[in-house]
């Protein structure tokens, strides 16, 4: 009763890690070997089990009625055959993940404890987001600015690890247009649990759009009271760790250039709305331990100005 209760837990409607409800080529791979894995190795289990409980219940006799060629067939023979066929058909998949064409390059650099996203020769860089066209393979150049990460969208392909010392690479494809849930899979000591991102997926057209668009420098606000939130982010200082396209250069916290369209804030960590922004902005903490971003002390009024000004940063 207990299995089945697991069993019965995962079949629920939304299944954003599972490999098993994969959104594009590399991870149909994955989950076809998967499904072979599982249906040759479930049946080597059956028959053990089935042998074992035959040698516990058939009368002990003095001869040895089985032999030495069935056990040698059985426990050595048939096993490591089985076992070759799987190391080939993984090896297989192995190659066909290694894509040697691609239509689009994205750089993702991993910190502590958020993914920095730049778009090589666009002028566009992003945080805990990443954008990409369906029916296009994308290169993922990953490298990381401190200890090992590891980079995976489980519906999509398979995951790759973040190293500080060279890049790694990763080819992924999304069939259909959808957000994607992303995660870090290399324990990274800190808030390893709560460093995620999102993967959007747009049509060929859509992307082209965002992309023009994210490219762009934003307007300077002509509003009194967005002014008053640029202000207070200059002054209270946001600035000196955050970059704003033609506002400021700080590189040691994520870009805020898109901050006011991305889905969640603190990588993954709480929906992006402008309670929960202006929640992160005073106490970060409270919401994700052990994240580098100090409590910021705000007047009420400059931190609403603030928020305001965040948001229309979209």
């Amino acid at each position: 009763m207990l299995l089945t209760v697991f069993l019965l837990a995962g079949c629920g409607t939304e299944r954003p890690h599972s490999i098993l409800d994969p959104a594009g080529p590399a991870a149909e791979l994955i989950a076809g070997l998967w499904w072979r894995m599982l249906w040759v190795y479930g049946l080597v289990f059956i028959a053990t089990l089935v042998l074992l409980i035959l040698a516990l219940v058939v009368r002990r006799r003095e001869t040895n009625v089985l032999g030495f060629r069935f056990v040698f067939l059985t426990g050595v023979a048939i096993p490591t055959v089985i076992l070759i066929i799987m190391l080939v058909d993984t090896l297989r998949v192995m190659g066909q993940l290694h894509a040697h064409e691609e239509d689009l390059r994205i750089k993702v650099v991993s910190h502590h404890w958020w993914f920095e996203v730049q778009y090589p020769g666009y002028d566009v860089i992003d945080a805990n987001e990443i954008h990409i066209p369906t029916g296009k393979t994308v290169r993922f150049d990953l490298i990381s600015e401190g200890v090992i990460h590891s980079f995976w969208v489980p519906r999509l392909g398979g995951k790759r690890d973040m190293l500080p010392d060279h890049f790694t690479e990763l080819h992924l494809k999304a069939n259909q247009p959808g957000v994607y849930q992303g995660t870090c899979t290399e324990y990274c000591a800190g808030t390893h649990a709560l460093m995620n991102f999102r993967l959007v997926a747009h049509e060929p057209e859509d992307f082209t759009r965002w992309l023009e668009f994210a490219a762009q420098q934003p307007h300077a606000p002509e509003d009194a009271y967005l002014q008053r939130g640029r202000e207070a982010f200059m002054r209270g200082g946001c600035a000196a760790c955050h970059a704003v396209k033609g506002v400021s250069r700080g590189i040691l916290g994520p870009n805020l250039t898109l901050v006011g369209a991305r889905l969640t804030l603190g990588a993954g960590t709480i929906e992006n709305n402008k309670g929960n922004l202006a929640g992160w902005i005073a106490n970060s903490q409270a919401i994700k331990p052990g994240n580098m971003m100090p409590k910021i002390y705000l007047e009420p009024e400059d931190l609403h100005a603030l928020v305001d000004y965040l948001w229309s940063l979209q």
